[in-house]
């Protein structure tokens, strides 16, 4: 089944949301730059100079390996051809009033971070391009103005073969991978949310892949149960921890020691009564040993859990560990191999490092399955240097998408300096075809 895979559907315009334009500021319009004086008059702000799109060069990240001139050439050619196609939408192809740059790099990945005994030379090559849209102005420097060439923004990546993560969801458990990174297993993230034909996963990070395979993998039942018992103990030896402090607190009630305490404080409180009120001193007293008698009856019931509703915060993480390693212990190759699933239970006392229950996928309509991430997604046989997959990191940063159409989140108030970062991002997707995106991975 190909999950990620959402047929483009309408056309181009029906994804657009329409942006209203900024309200601009009071510059002179016949100003042929709408220059408009920063308020402690130390530089200005300009509104309709061209700015440059400017490229840092493809380059390895510190400390990693640098690639055949082939392999360079290559993933240039890609990141060319993607900047290209932002570049001619209209918003792209007439920077007035701000500036792009797009940092370029490429790398490995980490061999911490792989389940072993992968290795990063056995991956494609990961590497990416940055656009930061920058809106441009001029600081006043020794009586000249000097164009200002950063500042802050917001900035999105393109990923190319980097595998998508968790996203909004959360590690559900975790298997060991000996002196590497434990592997996470997590609910599939929603593909509900599409722009352009493709998911928006979460409504984060939107997602290209090759037709008919799947960036996520099903986690086996057994492999989950297995990495859950961490989880499950976790909650047990709390419970019994717990269970513990209550035992000594039950039998540090019953010492003479702690009713001897309760009676010479309140002797030091009440005993003057004795003489000058006794009525009012014996009331007190009777009310004082009416509370030693309710401290011992509360620790002993607390000290013993009973199996319902005021002692589940025991009994249901005992339950669950023995439930997973029963189940675990009994299960079939078969049933070790079948898809997993995870029930959450958020409300059932006790239960706090694993909020829920491990199940074989289809137990439940209200299972979500549990997967983790796909490196048999990648074709061994093409070259590293190819392009298998993409992420947009951030996609859901600037706008929410709704029915295939992107909703901005801010628009730009009315503002001395002319819009930048998100507000510039929004026309350049609203324009692109994404189908050209796509069509940039290998085949």
């Amino acid at each position: 089944m190909i999950y990620y895979l959402v047929l483009f559907l309408g056309s181009l315009t029906a994804l657009a949301q329409t942006v209203p334009p900024p309200t601009n500021p009071p510059y002179d319009p016949s100003d042929p730059e709408g220059l408009v004086a920063y308020p402690n008059k130390s530089g200005r702000y300009v509104w309709k100079r061209q700015g440059p799109w400017t490229v840092t060069p493809l380059r390895p990240r510190p400390g990693f390996p640098a690639v055949t001139p082939a392999a360079l050439q290559a993933m240039n050619q890609t990141l060319n051809q993607l900047s290209a196609l932002l570049r001619a939408t209209p918003e792209g192809s007439s920077l007035r009033g701000w500036f792009m740059k797009e940092p370029r790099a490429y790398y490995l990945a980490n061999p911490y971070d792989l389940p072993p005994p992968l290795t990063p030379n056995a991956l494609p090559i990961h590497f990416e391009a940055g656009f930061y849209p920058f809106y441009l102005a001029d600081d006043l420097r020794n009586g000249k103005y000097v164009q200002v060439t950063g500042g802050e923004t917001e900035g999105i990546y393109f990923l190319f073969n980097r595998l998508p993560g968790p996203q909004k969801q959360s590690i559900i458990a975790q298997e060991k991978a000996g002196d590497r990174a434990p592997i996470p297993f997590f609910t599939r993230p929603s593909a509900r949310t599409a722009f352009g034909g493709y998911p928006v996963l979460d409504a984060q990070e939107l997602v290209i892949t090759r037709p008919g395979r799947d960036p996520y993998a099903p986690v086996p039942y057994g492999r989950a149960l297995r990495a859950a018992l961490p989880e499950l103990l976790k909650d047990k030896t709390t419970a019994e921890q717990r269970l513990a402090s209550l035992k000594a607190k039950e039998a540090e009630t019953l010492t003479p020691a702690y009713e001897q305490a309760m009676r010479d404080h309140f002797e030091k409180q009440s005993g003057p009564l004795r003489s000058t009120n006794p009525q009012r001193y014996s009331n007190r007293l009777q009310n004082m040993e009416r509370e030693l008698a309710y401290n011992r009856d509360k620790a002993r019931q607390d000290a013993n859990p009973q199996r319902d509703p005021s002692g589940n915060w025991y009994w249901h993480p005992l339950a669950a560990h023995a439930d997973a390693q029963q189940r675990l212990a009994a299960l079939t190759p078969a049933e070790a191999a079948a898809p997993a699933c995870f029930l959450p239970a958020p409300q059932e006392q006790g239960r706090y490092a694993l909020r829920g229950r491990i199940l074989p996928l289809g137990s439940s309509p209200d299972c979500q399955p549990l997967v983790m991430q796909n490196f048999a997604y990648f074709d061994p046989k093409l070259p590293r240097h190819l392009p298998q997959i993409l992420v947009v990191s951030q996609f859901g940063r600037c706008f929410d998408v709704q029915d295939d159409q992107l909703l901005p989140r801010r628009l730009p108030a009315q503002s001395l300096a002319p819009p930048q970062g998100c507000y510039r991002h929004v026309p350049i997707w609203q324009a692109l075809d994404w189908k050209q995106i796509a069509a940039l991975l290998a085949p």
